[in-house]
């Protein structure tokens, strides 16, 4: 952090008086002249912080994540941003159709596998938020947050684990 908007307002106005004016009441009725303008400085200070971190905050994973943690799961932090697996689909076609079968023999020892159109990427999303199942949350807010920080034509879901 810069050291530029450090200021110590009451320590300021203890030195800035001239030593012999630096009673207690003096100091007192001018640290209450400046108590307006404390409230204003950490107000500001507040608000420079929060904008620090919004800036901080990138549409990397790692960074996603501490920010949906930081958000709804600061103690747990068991909110994960995990990529989409796009598996190739295997076409089983009848024999009236005259095309080929891409299912092994048994003695080939070759394992299939056979997936649903969300498993082989047709739902076309790039990642997954995993969300506890136990964690409360406002999936709005989620859904805005997510928007605001993620890469654009991205495509994401927010699922329960």
């Amino acid at each position: 952090m810069s050291k530029l908007f450090e200021v110590d307002l009451p320590k300021l106005v203890r030195l800035l008086l001239p030593p012999r004016l630096r009673k207690v009441r003096h100091v007192a009725w001018l640290q209450a002249l400046t108590n307006p303008v404390n409230y204003l400085y950490q107000q500001f200070r507040r608000n420079r912080d929060a904008n620090l971190y919004r800036l901080y905050i990138t549409p990397q994973v790692v960074y996603m994540e501490r920010l949906l943690n930081d958000r709804y799961d600061i103690s747990g932090r068991r909110i994960q941003v995990k990529d989409a697996l796009v598996y190739e689909p295997e076409y089983i076609y009848q024999e009236q159709e005259l095309k080929p079968v891409y299912i092994y023999q048994e003695t080939e020892n070759k394992p299939v596998y056979l997936f649903t159109d969300f498993e082989i990427g047709s739902d076309s999303v790039d990642f997954f938020v995993l969300v506890p199942a136990d964690l409360t949350y406002n999936e709005n807010e989620m859904t805005a947050l997510i928007d605001n920080y993620k890469l654009a034509g991205k495509r994401y879901k927010i699922q329960k684990v």
